[in-house]
C-alpha cells in the first residue's frame, strides 16, 4: 500500500464529532454549593494564585457556622420584632412594614429567605473583595456582630435585661 492510498483511504472515512463537554468545568454553579460546599465533597480548598478573586469547593467549617448564626439571629430578631410590635412598637424599615401589612408570616418569611440568599451569596464570594476595602469572608464576620448587638438593643427595649 501506497501513502496515497491511505491518504485516501483515510480521507473517505467518516470524520468523527468533537466528544469532549463544551461546558467550561471551572465556572462556579448552585451544583459547587450543593455538592461540594455542603457536602464536603469539593477539592479545591485554596486558590490557585494569590491576588486574585476566586471560588472555592469547599467552604470553611467556621465560616458556615457563622453564616448559620446570622440567620438564626435573624429569626430571633423577626420573633423580637413580632413582639415589640405587639407591645405597640412600629417597624422604621418600609419594605417590612408593607411586608407586615400583608401578613406576619409574609414578614417572617421574606425576612428570612432575604438573609438566607445574602449569605448565600456572601459564603460562595467570601475569598472575592468587596469595593476594594473587605471580603466576603469579613462582611460574614461583621454581620454576626451587627446582630449580636441588634439583639441586645431589642431586648433591652422588651426590658428582658
Amino acid at each position: 500500500m501506497n501513502s496515497g492510498t491511505t491518504t485516501a483511504a483515510l480521507n473517505d472515512q467518516p470524520r468523527s464529532e468533537e466528544r469532549r463537554d463544551q461546558t467550561d468545568r471551572r465556572r462556579h454553579s448552585w451544583r459547587t454549593v450543593t455538592y461540594c460546599g455542603l457536602h464536603g465533597r469539593g477539592r479545591r480548598r485554596h486558590a490557585r494564585r494569590e491576588g486574585h478573586d476566586y471560588y472555592l469547593d469547599w467552604y470553611d467549617p467556621r465560616l458556615v457556622l457563622t453564616g448559620l448564626g446570622v440567620v438564626l439571629l435573624s429569626c430571633v430578631d423577626a420573633l423580637l420584632t413580632l413582639t415589640l410590635l405587639n407591645r405597640g412598637a412600629y417597624e422604621a424599615n418600609q419594605l417590612m412594614a408593607q411586608l407586615l401589612e400583608i401578613s406576619t408570616g409574609t414578614f417572617v418569611a421574606t425576612k428570612i429567605a432575604i438573609t438566607c440568599i445574602g449569605i448565600l451569596f456572601l459564603l460562595m464570594h467570601s475569598h472575592f473583595r468587596i469595593l476594594k476595602v473587605t471580603t466576603g469572608k469579613q462582611v460574614l464576620k461583621l454581620l454576626l456582630s451587627v446582630y449580636g448587638v441588634l439583639i441586645v438593643y431589642e431586648a433591652v427595649l422588651l426590658g428582658t435585661i
